[in-house]
């Protein structure tokens, strides 16, 4: 008798040890699904459907724009809508070229190029910018960031939604 009753505590403490041991390894289990190392390989799937996501819906708006872009009417100068033609920089390159370089470098020579903005020269500043583009015209023919059609602006642009262009 004496020894069934050894035996039913040494039994009860085994099992009570095998629980407790069951425990701790599940809560040492849980820790580890915590820790940055298994929630980063988490987070690179996330942010790879992230990503895919994102393209999708940028290949799907570069498609919208393009349709809008083909129905669009009118010349494009960096992100403005320009009421000149590419023989209007030329004309202009060429005249303003031809003056004097202390006519051209003082302060409030502007030109808007047909735009609702202007590029302005500022002698105090030593900036002359409207030198830059009057030489790259007389240089390429052709205005940098000038686009005949609003679909050549989106062909180099095709994440910009034509909507956008300034008016």
């Amino acid at each position: 008798m004496e020894k069934i009753k050894q035996n039913k505590i040494w039994i009860t403490i085994v099992v009570i040890g095998i629980i407790v041991i069951g425990i701790l390894l599940a809560m040492l289990h849980q820790q580890k699904q915590n820790s940055p190392e298994a929630q980063s390989s988490s987070y690179v799937s996330s942010a790879k459907a992230s990503s895919a996501s994102t393209s999708v819906q940028d290949k799907n708006n570069e498609k919208v724009y393009a349709k809008k872009a083909a129905s669009m009417k009118g010349h494009v100068y960096s992100d403005y809508f320009t009421s000149w033609s590419k023989q209007d920089f030329k004309n202009w390159a060429n005249e303003y070229l031809s003056k004097p370089e202390s006519e051209r470098h003082q302060d409030g020579v502007k030109e808007s190029f047909g735009t609702s903005t202007s590029w302005e020269n500022s002698d105090t500043n030593m900036t002359y910018p409207l030198d830059k583009i009057a030489k790259q015209i007389q240089t390429d023919g052709v205005a940098t960031n000038y686009y005949d059609t609003v679909k050549e602006f989106n062909k180099a642009n095709p994440g910009f939604n034509p909507d956008d262009i300034k008016k």
